[in-house]
């Protein structure tokens, strides 16, 4: 399909590209989706809900008895992220027993590490910092003196402009090298079951954000963290391998 066939004109959004999903998550996107995680190739995959996976279990293949229930419906791009990122707030209530002990736990992990980077490398006193996706590093100086100089890993961005969070796995704008180790956090939200590890984008805030880092960190076993402003919000990046430049 040429990206101009891939194209529709969507009342909400205007152009976009096109999705699919089958129709009851089209019509009740606040439950689990079924589909592949996104690639550079296939940002959107094909969605589906529990009941289509059922049914594509029960015959271990999509054919012509069980595909007849999908009935798959066209979003565009925008509609299908947004469809998906609702889904995160009822799985995650769902999930709130385990959960929310173990935000604070990660939560109360990350401001120990953040409390003896602090005391060890001044890392909120430097005149600037500077990131490269190319070298995975970031550079804290002073008049243009490297001081602290640190490995990162990003972890994702909160977005102020359309207040979601976006899992740095799913930002194809990304080096690949700078979130290599992220996918072991994604397969943790698997096995748990929690919905805010495993969904590429949703509805959040800076607090989210910052979760997010802590369970990545706590996963992870990250020496800490830093989060960094943009013109459109805010990245959050681990950081390990910290050291002084001289």
């Amino acid at each position: 399909m040429s990206d101009s066939e891939n194209k529709i004109e969507c009342p909400t959004h205007g152009e976009a590209n096109r999705a699919f999903v089958c129709n009851h998550l089209a019509g009740d996107p606040r439950q689990r989706w079924y589909c592949n995680y996104p690639t550079k190739d296939d940002p959107w995959p094909d969605a589906w809900c529990g009941a289509c996976e059922q049914a594509f279990q029960e015959q271990g293949e999509w054919n012509e008895q069980n595909s007849q229930n999908l009935n798959l419906k066209i979003l565009c791009h925008n509609c299908y992220d947004n469809k998906k990122g609702s889904s995160v707030a009822p799985l995650m209530e769902a999930r709130s027993a385990s959960w929310l002990p173990l935000v604070s736990n990660a939560n109360s992990e990350l401001q120990a590490k953040l409390d003896h980077l602090k005391e060890q490398y001044e890392l909120s006193e430097h005149e600037r910092w500077d990131w490269s996706q190319e070298t995975g590093e970031i550079v804290f100086s002073n008049a243009g003196v490297p001081a602290v100089i640190a490995r990162i890993q990003f972890v994702g961005s909160i977005s102020t402009v359309s207040n979601t969070w976006l899992w740095s796995w799913s930002n194809s704008n990304l080096n690949p090298n700078i979130s290599l180790d992220l996918p072991a956090v994604r397969t943790f939200g698997e096995t748990e079951d929690f919905a805010a590890l495993t969904v590429p984008r949703w509805p959040a805030d800076e607090v989210d954000g910052w979760e997010m880092t802590a369970i990545a960190a706590k996963v992870l076993n990250a020496q800490g963290a830093y989060r960094t402003p943009g013109e459109t919000g805010f990245t959050y990046m681990l950081l390990d391998d910290v050291r002084r430049a001289q």
